[in-house]
């Protein structure tokens, strides 16, 4: 049974996209033993990669322990595409359980309807004050940034976008010097009300991957990112054309197969049990 987990958990950490098409396969209960199986920041990229219904029918299988590691793991965005599936009450006691920082987020991204620009943008992105140096604004940069983003935003004191600074700029910039001085405007903003459709069709894609999100105010609330934007398109049109895009960058049809039969065989040799018990109170 190691060696079945050790490879499905290999699989899945590589393969987060193509793993979540296989447990969305699975009944609920199944692929939630999975989750529950193996470590929470391995599986929590395949748990983001589902579509939002079926991720959130395996959080609700799962007791509020492990579905509270799963979306801590998954980030504010991750969460909240979960969080919008399920119930009221279990939502509620699942966002109070999450780290402050991600509960604030996911409270305030819950606000926007989920084909707007604000249900979507990561708020996940470094912000800094206009005074702070280039060597303090790396040293932030590198404590405070996990993801994908390519700059560093700088805001007022009320959170107003004052401009943007790209890390390669930020890099090469003398220590002392400050980031008002090396930011510019960006090439866009996006309100947070904006509907994907229209938010798709701006024409600063073309030369940016990630432009800001504000709200009233031009605060500044996250960062939406084209292949976030691009993700949520395709969720809205459909499982069927999201399924064959994702596959369609594989060599075989037997590779699916195989690792179809991968998590099949790890989903086997666990207990044979009722659904994973939940801890509802």
């Amino acid at each position: 049974m190691a060696d079945v987990e050790t490879l499905t958990l290999a699989y899945v950490a590589s393969h987060p996209s193509e793993a979540a098409r296989v447990l969305e396969q699975r009944p609920p209960f199944e692929a939630a033993a999975v989750f529950a199986r193996l470590p929470a920041r391995a599986m929590a990229p395949a748990l983001a990669a589902m579509l939002p219904t079926a991720a959130a029918r395996v959080i609700a299988a799962l007791g509020d322990h492990v579905a509270l590691g799963l979306l801590t793991a998954a980030g504010a965005q991750g969460a909240v595409a979960v969080l919008r599936h399920l119930p009221g009450p279990r939502r509620s006691r699942l966002i109070e359980g999450l780290p402050t920082t991600t509960a604030l987020a996911a409270r305030l991204l819950l606000g926007y309807p989920d084909d707007t620009v604000g249900a979507w943008a990561d708020p996940q992105v470094v912000a800094l004050a206009p005074a702070l140096d280039a060597q303090d604004a790396f040293a932030r940069v590198r404590a405070e940034q996990e993801g994908e983003a390519e700059w560093v935003y700088v805001v007022g004191e009320d959170q107003r976008l004052l401009g943007v600074v790209d890390l390669a700029t930020l890099v090469r910039a003398p220590d002392w010097r400050t980031l008002d001085a090396l930011m510019h405007p960006p090439a866009a903003t996006l309100s947070a009300v904006m509907s994907l459709a229209a938010a798709a069709a701006h024409p600063a894609w073309g030369r940016v991957s990630e432009l800001p999100v504000v709200a009233r105010g031009e605060r500044l609330i996250g960062a939406l990112r084209l292949s976030i934007l691009e993700e949520a398109l395709g969720r809205s049109g459909g499982h069927g054309d999201e399924q064959g895009h994702t596959l369609a960058g594989f060599a075989a049809r037997g590779y699916w197969d195989a690792v179809s039969g991968l998590v099949r065989a790890f989903l086997a040799l666990l207990p044979r049990a009722a659904p994973v018990a939940r801890n509802d109170r």
